[in-house]
């Protein structure tokens, strides 16, 4: 499957999407980015960029801008293991002392109990041998240590960094036998944060509400140890489907079930989500979620009577563009175009499940989009409002067409109250509201509550 343009029913008819190279020139970070989302963030793993300065400058300040201080990152190290030309052409890659002596002090700082070394393209085109470099470092720091060969651009998409991060995590627990418990493990976080007015907050408060214990959040602001004691789980959800691969489907078959395969938007999506947990623990709370969303239904309804009809158009990545279908289907809008920045392999049956289930239309379908799609989009459609990445306002700044971010935000988008909040947005844009401040600060507005008759909140 290479870049497609056409109609949705074309998009799944072709060729499977494994192993493909795909690229929105705009919006993907690529491999690298992914595998570093998932470990920078956890408590004790330490990562490593191997190879140039340049591409650990870059990822740092993407991932530290996006969320150092609106999902409490902070301040987080990103050692870099750099070679001269020279060495890389003698094929010298033994790190130098004074660089271990200064990694040994930084786990001990960090108390780290893993690192991971990311090598760019250069490393992994010249041949080095990583792990060597891997067995020296961990040879003189006592860490335990391994590369990961995922590039900074060379390998197939975005997912392919989020697989290989979650493997190696999982991967001194897989084929041993573990006790499962009625938990379930919410997959997909990539923060510290656990704060109830973010989606992790509002995920964890769904299910507080349900009394269905959360195990662990993965991977975000937790633990190697947290990542065990997930093992005990009877079951993963996603709250973001970008994660969702083989390593789910592989815990599945050692009896953590994964329920929840697509995140939880929309009235529609989110009732999916929590019933699909609910299913596979076997935990009778379906009149909890009726109650659930029947405090939210008449701010629903309300924006439903404005929205529906309203031509859309959206883009995503593999998951969040299923959940931004799912609540512009329930508020009725009309879906002229959408745009898929990368697919995953599961991406044509999640995009299946919602023609045939929700009865998703659209007028056209983009896989990998570039600059060139959207100004075609903006000129070809009649678009009521927008949704997209944070760089697609100056396509809506010169088309003058209303525009929600859904790449830089931090109110939920997800839940009943998401459903609200998106709806919120949505409105607030064609009246007028700018939720860009600048080309890098976002303008958010305060979410929605509606809490429940028992809640301390």
């Amino acid at each position: 499957m290479q870049k497609y343009i056409g109609g949705i029913e074309g998009f799944l008819e072709q060729d499977a999407a494994k192993e493909s190279a795909f690229w929105a020139d705009y919006q993907v970070l690529g491999p690298m980015f992914a595998a570093l989302r998932m470990f920078m963030t956890m408590d004790d793993v330490l990562t490593v960029i191997v190879g140039a300065k340049g591409c650990a400058y870059h990822l740092n300040f993407t991932i530290v801008a996006w969320g150092e201080i609106d999902f409490f990152l902070g301040k987080r190290p990103l050692p870099v293991l750099e070679y001269r030309q020279q060495q890389i052409a003698l094929g010298d890659f033994t790190p130098p002392e004074d660089w271990l002596r200064r990694m040994k002090k930084l786990c001990g700082v960090y108390r780290a109990r893993r690192i991971v070394l990311l090598p760019t393209d250069a490393l992994l085109l010249c041949g080095a041998d990583l792990a060597g470099v891997a067995g020296e470092i961990q040879k003189f720091t006592g860490i335990q240590t391994e590369a990961l060969e995922i590039a900074g651009m060379s390998s197939p998409n975005q997912w392919a960094g989020y697989d290989a991060a979650l493997e190696a995590l999982y991967r001194p627990y897989l084929g041993k036998s573990y006790r499962h418990e009625k938990s379930v493990n919410l997959v997909g976080w990539m923060w510290p944060s656990r704060h109830r007015g973010h989606e992790i907050g509002c995920c964890i408060d769904m299910l507080k509400e349900l009394q269905i214990p959360v195990n662990a959040v993965i991977s975000g602001g937790s633990s190697l140890a947290d990542i065990e004691k997930s093992m005990h789980a009877g079951a993963n959800a996603l709250v973001c489907s970008s994660v969702m691969g083989n390593l789910l489907q592989r815990l599945d078959e050692e009896g953590i079930r994964l329920a929840g395969p697509r995140a939880p938007y929309g009235f529609s999506g989110t009732r999916e989500w929590l019933t699909s947990i609910a299913d596979v623990l076997e935990l009778p709370v379906y009149d909890g979620i009726d109650a659930m969303e029947k405090r939210y239904r008449d701010l629903f309804e309300k924006n439903r009577e404005q929205l529906s009809g309203k031509k859309v158009f959206v883009s995503g990545g593999p998951g969040r563009l299923i959940g931004l279908l799912h609540t512009l289907a329930d508020y009725g809008m009309d879906i002229q175009a959408a745009a898929m920045f990368w697919p995953h392999a599961w991406s044509q049956e999640d995009i299946r499940h919602m023609l045939r289930d929700h009865g998703v239309k659209m007028k056209e379908f983009i896989l990998s989009p570039g600059l060139d799609d959207l100004e075609r989009v903006a000129c070809q459609y009649d678009v009521d409002v927008w949704l997209g990445g944070y760089q697609e306002q100056h396509t809506c700044k010169r088309h003058g067409i209303p525009f929600v971010p859904i790449t830089v935000y931090t109110v939920p988008h997800v839940g009943f109250e998401g459903a609200v909040n998106l709806g919120n947005k949505l409105l607030l844009a064609m009246s007028g509201y700018s939720f860009t401040e600048s080309q890098f600060i976002a303008r958010e507005v305060e979410g929605v509550i509606c809490p429940s008759n028992d809640s301390n909140q």
